[in-house]
């Protein structure tokens, strides 16, 4: 059997897990990110590393973490994680855990994981959404990650979906700000009611009430993620869009996204011409939490063959 190390880096907390072949999690854990101290942060990760290798001979190491990773490992940016904006991580990880290593951005760990095991098996073209705080994205064309000239392909939440306002920042118009559940959904509904809610099954209980300001809200987030959802489709043509998140675990906030999806592609003639012949389903994606380490894994399964 062969083994290997996952990490998945977010701003808050790190995760890790030792995975085999099949990309089954045997053993997993986290610890709090440092995201001002890499130095600190590395050691944490090195720790795990030689933890697990008292026990298993692990092959190498994936690695999920936020931002714009070059294909050499290189991080343009890396999220909240500062401390790792303009370093190769690539040859920092090698050099801390004396591995091969391989760096992925998370949502294109989370879509390699749904090719490996989960929604996406045996689909060539496909593309996964990831509703979270921002809007994340995994674009996979031809079984094969597509990550641009720079590694930035997949950075759809800085598209502008609102009027452009030249006096104001106009990333405060984009689908991040739109389609995010943190920055879109929540933000919205604290703006039109004051009240703050950090669980979207609070909004949906309301509109589920009858509630007005909560319906006003849902319905608007509703047609924002569909019309981003359908640029997507008329942009790469994919077999399929999965979405990820914990909203998407939802199935009557599912229902009713399909449902305004289907209304657009209605009242659009192209699209209404070609629904069902060339117009991606919609789906969940399958796995979870523990996506990003998994994808993460299955990269650093490539790399040793």
């Amino acid at each position: 059997m062969a083994y290997y190390v996952g990490f998945d880096i977010g701003g808050t907390a790190v995760k890790y897990g030792l995975v085999n072949e099949t990309g089954e999690i045997l053993e997993k854990g986290s610890f709090v990110t440092t995201p001002n101290d890499g130095e600190q942060l590395i050691a944490n990760m090195a720790k795990q590393v030689a933890a697990y290798q008292e026990k298993y001979a692990i092959l190498s190491v994936g690695v999920s973490v936020p931002g714009i990773v070059r294909k050499d490992g290189y991080m343009i940016t890396a999220g909240a994680v500062t401390s790792f904006f303009a370093i190769n991580l690539k040859t920092v990880c090698e050099a801390a855990f004396q591995l091969p290593v391989i760096v992925q951005n998370d949502a294109n760990c989370v879509a390699l994981a749904e090719q490996w095991i989960g929604n996406a098996k045996g689909v060539e073209n496909y593309i996964v959404i990831s509703l979270g705080t921002a809007v994340g994205c995994g674009i996979v064309i031809n079984n094969a990650i597509y990550q641009g000239a720079h590694g930035a392909a997949g950075e759809v939440g800085w598209t502008m979906q609102q009027r452009l306002d030249y006096t104001q920042d106009l990333e405060a118009g984009s689908w991040n700000f739109t389609s995010g559940v943190v920055l879109g959904l929540y933000n919205r509904y604290q703006q039109a009611t004051g009240k703050e809610v950090t669980d979207a099954r609070v909004i949906l209980d309301l509109v589920r009430q009858g509630d007005e300001m909560a319906t006003k809200v849902m319905d608007r987030y509703y047609e924002d993620v569909a019309k981003g959802l359908l640029n997507l489709v008329c942009a790469f043509d994919p077999e399929v869009i999965l979405l990820g998140g914990g909203i998407s675990a939802n199935d009557e906030f599912l229902g009713c996204l399909s449902e305004r999806i289907d209304k657009i592609k209605q009242h659009h003639k192209s699209l209404n011409h070609l629904a069902g012949v060339t117009v991606a389903e919609i789906k969940p994606c399958l796995l979870r939490n523990d996506a990003g380490l998994i994808g993460a894994v299955y990269q650093a399964k490539q790399i040793v063959g």
